[in-house]
């Protein structure tokens, strides 16, 4: 199709723009000529053979007519003045032809991104948004599809599709330029699809509040649309980016225009639509980006150097008050690892062909100073690490808790401590039960008139919620516990089945045995001790405490510490608000308060000597 320039195209081939504009200006300025009325024009003929002597004869008359026409005179206008070009209509592919845009690349994206988001994202946030090359879907791409893009970009979408019950909203959104484009997007994408919904968001022969309904009405998985579109519907709060989880945008394709979508003026597509992670973002705001005008003090020796003093005061107050509290405090510590008779029993645990076999060791001891209150009856292990992450996770605490599904059924977590050699399960299962502390203590007090043992109340020493919510039984049903856990085994280094722990009181066996729940909770340290028991104080002469004179531990060695080069011990002691014997909180006070100090008058010499008399360090 030729342009239409008011002349024929085939007369004009071979004429430059120059001879055509030269034509132009004199068409223009010969009905300004007056010709003689003599002057007869006649039309022009098609040359021939035949009639080539008659053209010979006109030519002549008209060679003299033209010449009785006075020549008109050239002016200073018209020589300063040059004609003037007269403007070629363009068609649209006489644009295409002169502005071909080069195709776009991720960078052209990744820069658009960056920089609508410069001033709005902090540094960190900015970082998020850099585009991986596993995001784009080259156009030359025969290998890749639409459909295949998608499945690499959201493999699990089956089970996402699934999971998505929100109305008004959409899990993929795929943003085009035109309606034709979303239609032609919508086929391509049959086969990724499947039996999701999908919905076009553009504005071609659909009203807006059609497709509000349309959103409302049910679950919809895929909106491809045009932005325009796309942003009315999120400002009319018809489209929700709540459960927006992949947003695809066609942005390289052209159009008959060859205008690609962020080409098109009338589309800030920028400021349309968010990607879902920066849609969840808190808002740009003073507030919640943390910009509010704040105040700051003016740090001066007058104000510092008091505050440090203060400080340096008040940490040692605290230190000197912990302390006192500590030492007021009574504790007594007895390794009886291998002392006294218990060397026999020590050496004796080292064959593990006589590990079943009972020994009983004797260990006496002083006390200087009686012990008045509450006397607390620990025993204590020394390079014992039950703090290994894969001891604490060898239990199964839904068995704990009385599921008869895993009393018989252990988790794979008690592995190898699941299942006896016989494949009977093991209640209860794990590294942890498995190890339990099984030592057991006689304490007796030597008096004047004879020996007498000391009373320890054994129950109530594990914590109220582990007694009463973590661990449990499982329901009897009108059954003894020993036929609840009837089909079950001990742990392999137990000597006897878990319902069988506490033969003195029935109430205190199986799960919610104390001695069991104490051993269960796990220490933060390889050197830790765990609650035996309390003293009985209501019988003398143990009413006011334990008091001073020669007592006796009957023990009943059973642990054995060889293994792993430990030790163990009997603590005795008192506790106050503070707790047990603990000197590490005092000592850091202390030692704060003391480095505080040191800075005071350190900053207090250097406000002397340099800034007390209007002197600067500069000087």
């Amino acid at each position: 199709m030729g342009d239409d320039l008011g002349d024929e195209w085939w007369a004009h081939e071979d004429k430059s723009d120059a001879s055509e504009a030269e034509e132009e200006t004199q068409q223009e300025k010969q009905p300004t000529e007056k010709a003689p009325k003599n002057t007869k024009t006649k039309p022009e003929k098609r040359k021939s053979v035949t009639e080539g002597t008659v053209k010979a004869k006109k030519k002549k008359n008209n060679e003299q007519k033209v010449s009785n026409i006075p020549p008109k005179t050239e002016t200073d206008d018209d020589k300063t003045t040059k004609p003037k070009r007269k403007r070629k209509k363009k068609t649209i592919t006489d644009v295409l032809a002169s502005s071909e845009p080069k195709p776009g690349c991720p960078a052209d994206l990744q820069s658009m991104v960056t920089l609508y988001f410069s001033d709005k994202r902090s540094v960190i946030e900015q970082e998020e948004l850099a585009l991986q090359d596993s995001s784009f879907l080259s156009c030359n791409d025969l290998t890749h599809t639409l459909s295949s893009f998608l499945k690499q970009v959201c493999p699990k979408w089956s089970k996402i599709q699934k999971q998505h019950k929100e109305k008004s909203s959409v899990v993929l959104l795929i943003v085009c330029s035109s309606a034709l484009r979303a239609i032609d997007l919508l086929k391509q994408m049959t086969a990724f699809k499947g039996e999701a919904k999908a919905v076009k968001l553009f504005a071609k022969h659909i009203k807006i509040e059609e497709q509000v309904k349309l959103l409302q009405k049910g679950v919809t998985h895929v909106g491809v649309g045009t932005p325009g579109r796309i942003s009315a519907l999120i400002e009319k709060d018809g489209l929700s980016l709540k459960a927006l989880k992949y947003v695809v945008l066609d942005w390289n394709w052209r159009d008959q225009k060859l205008r690609r979508m962020v080409d098109v003026p009338e589309v800030p597509l920028m400021g349309k639509v968010k990607p879902g992670p920066l849609a969840r973002r808190p808002d740009n705001s003073a507030f919640k980006q943390q910009r509010l005008p704040a105040w700051s003090p003016m740090l001066t020796a007058n104000t510092v150097l008091p505050f440090f003093y203060f400080m340096a005061l008040i940490c040692m107050l605290l230190g000197v008050w912990l302390l006192l509290t500590v030492q007021s405090t009574q504790e007594l510590k007895l390794d009886y690892t291998e002392a006294g008779t218990c060397n026999l029993c020590f050496e004796k645990r080292k064959n593990v062909s006589r590990a079943a076999q009972p020994c009983i060791c004797t260990v006496v001891f002083n006390i200087k100073k009686a012990f008045k209150g509450d006397v607390f009856f620990y025993y204590g292990l020394i390079n014992f690490h039950q703090n290994l992450r894969r001891y604490m996770d060898s239990r199964d605490d839904a068995q704990m808790v009385g599921r008869k599904n895993n009393l018989k059924s252990p988790s794979s977590y008690c592995i190898p401590f699941e299942k006896d050699k016989n494949g009977v399960p093991i209640a209860p299962c794990g590294a942890v039960a498995n190890s339990i502390f099984n030592d057991s203590f006689t304490l007796s007090y030597m008096a004047s008139s004879g020996s007498e043992q000391v009373p320890l109340l054994r129950k109530g020493i594990s914590w109220y919620t582990d007694k009463n919510i973590k661990y449990r039984n499982p329901s009897t049903e009108n059954m003894t516990l020993p036929q609840v856990f009837e089909g079950t085994a001990p742990p392999l280094y137990w000597q006897k089945p878990v319902y069988e722990l506490d033969p003195l009181d029935k109430n205190n066996n199986g799960f919610i045995n104390d001695d069991l729940i104490v051993w269960m909770r796990e220490a933060a340290f390889p050197n830790f001790k765990k609650l035996y028991g309390v003293l009985y104080r209501a019988n003398k002469p143990f009413i006011n405490g334990l008091p001073a004179g020669n007592y006796s531990v009957d023990i009943s060695y059973n642990f054995p510490v060889q293994y792993f080069r430990g030790r163990k011990e009997v603590v005795l002691t008192t506790l106050t608000w503070f707790g047990g014997q603990n000197h590490f909180l005092p000592v850091a006070y202390l030692v704060t308060s003391c480095l505080i100090l040191l800075i005071a008058i350190l900053l207090t010499v250097f406000w002397f000597k340099f800034g007390k008399n209007g002197q600067n360090m500069e000087e």
